[in-house]
């Protein structure tokens, strides 16, 4: 991210995608490589550790949106809510959605707590 304003709509961006029903967690975007540039430079205190995980670009296009999520519900729900809430962040800023990159990189194998207490009582 390049500058303040990408960051904090990245935060925002963030923030809205946490909130959708069905998301688990938010992982760091990128391949392997950027992801240990990113890691080292967090630990050497070059990169703030509370940076967004999400990756915001502003292009001449619109503004690109990259983000890598955990459910625990149906995938293919889960990511069209995630791009619902992007770009309904995206429309509040006033800022033309160029493209939207959700990766679903894991899925919760087990159902939660609650649920299997329920199904155990029938």
């Amino acid at each position: 991210m390049s500058t303040a304003s990408e960051r904090d709509l990245a935060a925002g961006v963030e923030a809205a995608v946490r909130a959708v029903p069905g998301v688990s967690t938010v992982f760091q975007t990128g391949g392997s490589a950027s992801k240990a540039v990113e890691a080292g430079g967090r630990l050497l205190g070059i990169r703030d550790r509370d940076a967004p995980l999400v990756r915001v670009e502003d292009t001449a296009d619109g503004t690109r949106v990259e983000v890598a999520i955990g459910v625990r519900a149906s995938a293919a729900a889960t990511a069209h809510r995630v791009r619902a809430a992007i770009e309904g962040v995206l429309s509040r800023e006033r800022r033309p959605a160029a493209g939207v990159r959700i990766t679903v990189v894991h899925i919760d194998e087990h159902p939660p707590a609650a649920a299997v207490q329920r199904s155990a009582r029938r």
